[in-house]
This record gives C-alpha cells, sequence and structure tokens, in this order.
C-alpha cells in the first residue's frame, strides 16, 4: 500500500503521518500531544480491538508509568501518549552512561511485571516496541498482537527475540526481555547479522552471545538499588 492509498482518521492527513506498516499507521495530533493509531486495513481489525481491550485492562488494574498512556478510542483507533524520542530501536544511545542503561532494564522490568500481573503476555517484546518520552523514561508499547487472558498470539517475535519452546507464556516475555537487556547494555541486537537463522536459534545449535561489560556497568550492576538485587540475564536453558 503507498501513502497515497491510506486513509487517515478524520481531520488527519500525510501531513501528521508518523509512521505506517502492513496493519496500522500512526498519526500525531500537536493539538494535544497525542498520537491516533488505528489498522490499516479491516482485516486488522482484530488486532486494534485487542489492543483497546489490554490498554482498558490496565486502566482497571491503576496503569503504570511504564506504559504509553491510553486516552481512549478515536473512530477505529486508539489514542495513546506521544512519545517525543520515539522508539529504542531507532534512538541513539551511544551517548547514554551505564547507569541510564541500568535504569532502562530496571523501569522496563517492572512494567513487564504489570502487564503479566494484569493477565498479557507482551509476545513481540524488543527495542522497537519500547518507546522514550521527553524525560527518556521507557514505555513498553504495541499490544496488537499480544495474548489478554491466554487469547492466541497475533504476531510472531524476531528470531532473536522468540523463546525457543512456548512464545504465549510468561517465560516467552521473559526471554524476550532478556535479549531487549542485551541490546541495551551492549548497543546491539543479539544474534546481530544472524537474525533470519531461525532453524539454527530455536534448535538451540547456537550459543548466546555474553555481553562484555565496561567497568562502570558492572560497578552499576553491583550498586543497583537499596536492598535490591537486580538480575540482567539472557535466559535458556540446556
Amino acid at each position: 500500500m503507498s501513502q497515497n492509498d491510506i486513509q487517515y482518521p478524520s481531520g488527519f492527513g500525510l501531513q501528521d503521518l508518523i509512521s505506517y506498516w502492513s496493519t496500522g499507521l500512526v498519526v500525531l495530533d500537536p493539538a494535544s500531544n497525542t498520537v491516533v493509531k488505528k489498522p490499516l486495513d479491516p482485516a486488522y481489525t482484530r488486532h486494534a480491538d485487542i489492543e483497546r481491550q489490554i490498554y482498558e485492562r490496565f486502566i482497571q488494574k491503576g496503569g503504570h508509568e511504564g506504559i504509553l498512556s491510553y486516552y481512549g478510542v478515536f473512530e477505529d483507533g486508539i489514542r495513546l501518549e506521544y512519545a517525543t524520542n520515539h522508539d529504542l530501536k531507532s534512538f541513539d544511545d551511544t551517548g547514554q552512561l551505564p547507569e541510564q542503561r541500568l535504569r532502562w532494564v530496571i523501569q522496563m522490568a517492572e512494567a513487564l511485571a504489570f502487564i503479566h500481573g494484569a493477565g498479557v503476555i507482551h509476545g513481540d517484546l524488543s527495542s522497537a516496541n519500547i518507546f522514550l518520552d521527553a524525560q527518556l523514561h521507557p514505555k513498553v508499547a504495541d499490544f496488537a498482537g499480544s495474548s489478554l487472558d491466554q487469547s492466541p498470539l497475533l504476531f510472531e517475535s524476531s528470531a532473536s527475540y522468540q523463546y525457543p519452546k512456548s512464545p504465549l507464556s510468561v517465560e516467552g516475555d521473559l526471554f524476550a526481555f532478556g535479549s531487549l537487556a542485551y541490546r541495551i547494555i551492549t548497543g546491539h541486537e543479539p544474534y546481530q547479522g544472524r537474525d533470519g537463522d531461525r532453524f539454527a536459534i530455536c534448535t538451540r545449535k547456537i550459543s548466546f552471545p555474553i555481553p562484555t561489560l565496561s567497568v562502570a556497568l558492572a560497578a552499576s550492576l553491583r550498586s543497583a538499588g537499596t536492598g535490591n538485587t537486580v538480575h540482567v540475564m539472557l535466559c535458556f536453558k540446556n
């Protein structure tokens, strides 16, 4: 589908477009500093419905600062908080201190605990689905393919984030979180350049890469929190 074929939400146009992909689009509403996310095609209405239900579940559970804020429905889409620094995948984090990277990992772990407590399995955790606000606080997003109360996952994560056993599980999300933590700590994706080698990964015929921690980051990990132990793991079973 070309940009000329896109059906925008009422009152929006090409000048407001932030991103679009095969299943949906996002437009910016500068007046409210929010975005509207909607399906591109009626075939993906199911994805939009499950995402709406998940955000409404989060509100019922009290919400969490580590998840994009939800502001209700807009036509066949939803209105969400605008993360001014966009997603972690496209964000240039080369100048970020080890302490900042560690804070991201901790904040995302706390958000993930809330997500699981609400009966949701994200199913597609990656740097592309973590957004950063103006203060560089991470926000988990993109629940269009997620599972609510053990409903089927509608999307499949990339190979380096996919649990070799059951993606539809807390363990599957934790596996992806380990890969995401690796990305944050090292600055590059696990298995970079080998993402398509799904068979080798799923049959565990290659070893997990071990990050080399800088002295500063190692010190941060040792001293993180008071009375708290922070485990940053790449989780797998032999």
